[in-house]
């Protein structure tokens, strides 16, 4: 008896729609999906019941012929491609030509289109057609999906409450509306007007009518070419941030995609200016030719691949760091920076790799760039009177006519980063008398072989011995006494970066000077208040910790006299 059989059609249609449907916010992407591609300016979104009992998706496009009502709802039927050569042209959302088969095949469709003449309506049950018949219906096409996963329970049953998956619907809803601030949106849920944008073209009014006042007053504008790729869109200023990623919305080719190297680049250009677990919010557009991006990734089109990444990093990460500097020097020119960036404003034809261990994911070496803030020089240090520390925590002082309140372990840990990034040699180690054994997962310890360099630059020599075990032998000298504390704490900063490179050991510097650097209630006399302060001043990205915290409050007299009311 065989035991390799034929699917019915059926089964085929339901396993091929739950790789494209894989909840209601999958429905409303791939419904406005299409109604961008129509060539809409105005979409309107409903949903209900999370968008599991009801979504409703409305446009003002060129609308469906009768002739091709039920043909749009065939597997593999679009009007968006003719050949094979057409998937590295792409130039509309959608193009696999499986969203409307795949949505009929576990929902009941109503469908309403009239592309300028008469109206026709079609509904579809569970991928069976019903009716297909003339009936009146405004320009464009509006599309009414019900009863999500009716016929497959199983599927319905993995769903999230309805408050959560309308939260991933308006998700969505927004994240679409900012890549085409040129179609008004307007999103409603249980009968009530969530947002609607006006499709007047600006996307900082776009912003504005999704996220309020408080929130778009704080967004940046960025805009630069870096070679063939063009990176436009607004960053949000260093104070508005998340603790997630959902403040980051990324758009290639006016799609809303998502690859780690995008979320990196923006992150990396806020080094030094964010606490640790913070995240920078942006929208940002990047503009490339269509063949140097695949997007024929996943069945949801979401993921992408880029053929030169390191070029997509240097080009998000330019233009934000541009833009950062700008707002914190504003008396500057855009020269110093330009110059600074000159030797790297041209990408390379393809990124570099480095061998890395089996099933351990190849990462490209992205050399850290400087394009720190300036700082002051000897001679352009003003006087500077100190007048204590407070709680032993705080050093209090006037420089150039202004009062200032430094963190002095904040301080001091700038200053340590930037003396240890400004050597040219290893950093000074210290051999342990009695070496430390340590036990380590299988992650950590690939973790560590794989950048065992780094740590040997950084002052750390280990040896590896028996399955899990790992010995200290040396350790830095900043970090005498937390020999495996210190390290743990480079680990798990290193666990988080998809890339390899030079970038690393700038963490584990960072780690270092916070180890190095004089702490929170330590006792200053007045020569080493004085030294700290003058090194300070001196030094670049002064006003920020390596790790993004301030390290001094300035207030004025006109600010001051405004506190005591005078």
């Amino acid at each position: 008896m065989n035991k390799i059989k034929l699917l019915d059609k059926d089964l085929i249609d339901k396993i091929a729609a739950g790789e494209v449907v894989e909840r209601p916010t999958s429905v409303v992407k791939e419904l406005l999906e299409n109604g961008i591609d129509a060539g809409s300016t105005r979409l309107e979104i409903e949903i209900r019941g999370g968008g599991i009992d009801y979504i409703r998706v409305s446009d003002n496009g060129i609308g469906i012929a009768e002739e091709d009502l039920l043909l749009a709802f065939a597997r593999h039927a679009t009007s968006k491609l003719e050949s094979e050569s057409d998937l590295w042209l792409l130039g509309s959302m959608g193009f696999r030509g499986e969203a409307l088969s795949s949505i009929a095949a576990v929902s009941r469709v109503e469908m309403y289109s009239n592309p300028g003449g008469e109206g026709h309506c079609i509904r579809v049950d569970g991928g069976e057609v019903i009716s297909c018949q003339a009936a009146p219906a405004p320009p464009g096409t509006s599309v009414t999906v019900t009863d999500l996963f009716y016929n497959t329970p199983a599927r319905r049953k993995f769903l999230k409450s309805t408050v959560t998956e309308g939260n991933q619907v308006y998700d969505t809803v927004v994240r679409l509306a900012l890549s085409h601030p040129e179609i008004s949106f307007s999103f409603r849920n249980e009968h009530r007007q969530v947002f609607m944008t006006s499709g007047n073209g600006e996307l900082r009014e776009v912003a504005l009518a999704i996220f309020g006042k408080d929130f778009s007053r704080r967004l940046l504008d960025i805009e630069l070419q870096y070679g063939d790729i063009t990176v436009t869109g607004l960053i949000g200023k260093p104070e508005l941030t998340r603790k997630n990623r959902r403040g980051q919305i990324f758009m290639v080719n006016r799609r809303v995609v998502k690859n780690p190297v995008l979320s990196v680049s923006l992150e990396e250009a806020y080094r030094g200016l964010l606490l640790g677990r913070e995240r920078p919010v942006g929208m940002i557009f990047l503009t490339m030719p269509p063949d140097r991006v695949d997007v024929n990734v996943h069945p949801q089109k979401t993921e992408v691949r880029f053929h030169d990444e390191k070029a997509v990093f240097m080009a998000i990460k330019t233009a934000v760091r541009e833009k950062l500097f700008q707002a914190t020097n504003p008396d500057l020119t855009r020269e110093p920076f330009r110059t600074r960036v000159e030797s790297f404003q041209e990408p390379s034809p393809s990124p570099a790799y480095i061998p890395q261990p089996v099933n351990y994911r190849p990462q490209p070496v992205l050399k850290e760039e400087t394009l720190d803030f300036m700082a002051m020089s000897e001679d352009d240090i003003p006087p500077i009177n100190i007048y204590g520390q407070w709680k032993d925590s705080y050093l209090i002082c006037e420089i150039d006519g202004l009062l200032n309140i430094i963190d002095q372990h904040a301080a001091h840990e700038r200053l340590v980063f930037n003396q240890l990034k400004a050597q040219s040699v290893k950093t000074v180690s210290q051999e342990l008398t009695v070496p430390v054994a340590i036990e380590l997962p299988p992650d950590l310890l690939l973790l560590v072989e794989s950048r065992q360099e780094f740590l040997k630059n950084l002052g750390y020599v280990m040896d590896r011995i028996g399955e899990k075990t790992m010995v200290i032998r040396s350790i830095p000298a900043l970090a005498a006494g937390g020999e495996v504390e210190t390290l743990m704490e480079i680990l798990d900063t290193w666990q988080s970066r998809p890339f390899a490179g030079e970038l690393d050991l700038d963490d584990g510097l960072k780690v270092l000077a916070c180890k190095g650097a004089v702490k929170a209630g330590q006792r200053l006399e007045s020569r080493e208040m004085m030294h700290l302060i003058r090194e300070w001043a001196r030094t670049e990205n002064r006003n920020f910790c390596p790790h993004g915290r301030p390290t001094c409050y300035t207030i004025d007299k006109a600010e001051m006299d405004r506190l005591m009311k005078r």
